[in-house]
């Protein structure tokens, strides 16, 4: 039994390897180090009712500690090579974020990040060269799924001879990847997923990569989405529309950011598209959904009663 628990810890993915080794070896050497007790290395033996208890507090204390500090990565890039194609000039302090990661606790590097303050030092983008920036934030488990707004911006704000996105000639609401704030700005919005992602390279006040093409991939748009019921007690439908063929990958993962299960993995042509999964065999609770097309990525709650 004692050896079942370690190989299971062992082989838990959503637990990053250096801490799976150091969380199974650390329950051995608690366990071996005991002075009032022995244990038996025969896979036989079993453990007594002590030694048990001793495991699974120490382990689940462990698990808690990491859930807590649990994170997902995602990486915000931006082409402004049509932008600098129109006559803009980047300013001195490069390219910025400017977003509610205040509201998210979102940091970069160990660093926490402002609300909309694009200036502080965390928001400065790395300039990966061909005029693509680039930058990783980092979010605890606690903000998945909940909705960044955000935008990118030349050097500062009111930057003198500099424009920031959002504009009213801006395609980002347009196009449906931002919203109107009703205050004349238009920001990006993106939803926290359950697991690392990278966002673009998108081209300045556009949805898509410059020319109308990520540089990835072909942009693929998911339309018409629907999840449904929700929350459910038994099955949940999934209805959407693509406009070109895609790689398409719909997994569902737990409050932890632990992969569930894989619902649907596979090449979809043009089209409509139902996907039927039975929810039965879910333990009641909250859970996020992950639907990948090609780069385009659609995340939400589903909840099972």
């Amino acid at each position: 039994m004692f050896w079942l628990n370690i190989v299971m810890i062992k082989h838990h993915d959503w637990i990053p390897r250096a801490l799976r080794h150091l969380l199974a070896n650390s329950i051995f050497f608690y366990l071996y180090h005991d002075v009032n007790r022995t244990l038996s290395y025969n896979y036989s033996e079993t453990l007594n009712f002590n030694y048990m208890k001793k495991l699974y507090t120490f382990s689940a204390a462990l698990l808690a500690a990491f859930a807590l500090t649990a994170q997902v990565n995602v990486t915000y890039q931006v082409d402004i090579t049509d932008y600098l194609a129109e006559g803009n000039i980047l300013g001195e302090n490069g390219m910025r974020i400017g977003g509610n990661f205040t509201d998210q606790g979102a940091t970069v590097a160990g660093s926490a990040m402002p609300n909309w303050s694009p200036s502080d030092g965390a928001c400065a983008l790395t300039d990966l060269g061909n005029n693509v920036w680039s930058i990783t934030v980092t979010y605890d488990n606690a903000s998945i799924g909940n909705e960044q707004l955000y935008k990118y911006v030349n050097n500062d704000w009111g930057a003198p001879g500099v424009a920031n996105e959002g504009g009213d000639l801006s395609n980002i609401g347009a196009d449906g990847c931002g919203l109107d704030d009703g205050a004349g700005n238009i920001n990006r919005m993106f939803l926290i997923p359950s697991s690392d992602v990278t966002v673009g390279p998108v081209c300045w006040e556009q949805c898509s990569g410059c020319g109308g093409v990520s540089s990835l991939e072909e942009l693929v748009s998911v339309q018409n989405m629907m999840v449904g019921p929700n929350p459910t007690q038994d099955v949940v439908t999934f209805t959407f529309d693509l406009d070109r063929n895609a790689m398409v990958n719909i997994s569902l993962f737990d409050i932890l950011g632990s992969k569930v299960e894989e619902i649907s993995d596979g090449q979809m042509t043009v089209g409509q598209h139902v996907i039927v999964y039975d929810a039965e065999k879910l333990a009641n609770g909250t859970y996020f959904y992950r639907m990948q097309a090609a780069s385009a990525v659609t995340t939400g709650k589903l909840i099972k009663h």
